[in-house]
């Protein structure tokens, strides 16, 4: 394929003229174009297609940042690195309670069955809501059931040998 078959764009040489000389060192990338504008024509003299936009404005209240229920720190918290984060999630005070009444559940025979109802009752809450803990939730579940058939079992046998069997 010679060069006359096919040029980049921006690179089309007419004839008897040369190419521009590359500027020393990358040069920069040009903005991106707006969404939906129209495709650009040929560019005026004097017109620089590398030069840096204005900056934007902020986000007047009402944009879009609003619409989401976000506070300007959020915003900042989201926006202001070099990369986009997501804000922490806060666990869920019930799912929470739900893992510490399992554990103590290990040691307090009764306290296993709080754990098995506050576990049901952070699950159901976690389904509308956007609040983290469904892992301690799952988890007092877990070691609710568990302790509560352990501390059935050691009843079990506690009565079977009181009755003599």
């Amino acid at each position: 394929m010679s060069d006359d078959q096919w040029q980049a764009p921006g690179r089309e040489t007419s004839a008897g003229r040369t190419p521009p000389a590359a500027p020393d060192g990358p040069a920069p990338h040009p903005p991106p174009p707006a969404r939906y504008a129209p495709a650009p024509g040929p560019a005026a003299p004097g017109h620089n297609p590398y030069a840096t936009p204005a900056p934007e404005a902020a986000p007047a209240p009402g944009s879009w940042v609003h619409a989401f229920g976000a506070t300007e720190e959020h915003r900042a918290q989201v926006l202001g690195g070099t990369g986009y984060t997501t804000p922490a999630y806060r666990n869920d005070s019930v799912a929470v309670t739900a893992m510490v009444l399992g554990i103590l559940g290990v040691v307090l025979p009764g306290v296993c069955l709080l754990a098995i109802a506050f576990g049901h009752a952070a699950l159901r809450r976690l389904r509308s809501s956007y609040e983290g803990g469904r892992g301690l939730a799952v988890a007092g579940l877990a070691t609710g059931y568990a302790m509560t058939a352990i501390w059935l079992g050691v009843l079990l046998l506690i009565l079977l040998a009181r009755a003599g069997v």
